[in-house]
């Protein structure tokens, strides 16, 4: 008897713990697919920014885009193992000092091979640009990145075609 109801209780517990399993499962997703849309809408506003900051013709942005997005590809394969050598630290013992320096020198090396790739991608990038429109290049990749880092921390809104995000909305500062 006491077995029958151990049983029911373990059942009844198991029961009770899938729907919360499957109830996670599909906020995870939920969470994948607002990431990827995210990630593809920050793509979209980047493609426009650039586009209309470096002045591509047609012609180059037809030639150029290809070739960027093989090198936007190829950083982000190398940002996401120097990223994904230090996420989770915090679930990992303190590490020894050579375990230390073993860490400081991968992550020095994935350094060196971002340097090298965006060195070699210059080049490729001169062949189809004017030395001016890759200097406007690497500025609007910088405007980009902090209007988006703005926007992330709540000061402006989404960057637009032109570079110019729009007034922040919230309460006026007294000074």
């Amino acid at each position: 008897m006491k077995i029958s109801i151990a049983l029911l209780f373990l059942t009844a517990i198991l029961m009770n713990s899938m729907p919360l399993q499957a109830q996670g499962d599909q906020e995870r997703e939920t969470k994948d697919r607002h990431r990827k849309e995210m990630s593809e809408k920050i793509k979209t506003s980047k493609i426009a920014f650039i586009t209309e900051q470096v002045e591509l013709t047609p012609e180059e942005a037809e030639k150029f885009w290809p070739v960027y997005n093989e090198m936007e590809a190829k950083k982000e394969d190398i940002t996401h193992n120097l990223m994904n050598r230090f996420r989770g630290k915090e679930e990992r013992p303190e590490p020894t000092d050579d375990e230390a320096l073993e860490i400081m020198k991968q992550r020095l090396t994935l350094e060196e091979n971002l340097l090298d790739l965006k060195a070699e991608y210059q080049e490729k990038f001169l062949d189809i640009l004017s030395p001016v429109k890759v200097l406007k290049l690497y500025e609007a990749e910088d405007k980009f990145r902090r209007q988006l880092m703005e926007r992330f921390r709540g000061r402006e809104k989404a960057p637009d075609a032109k570079g110019v995000a729009p007034p922040h909305r919230g309460r006026a500062r007294n000074n």
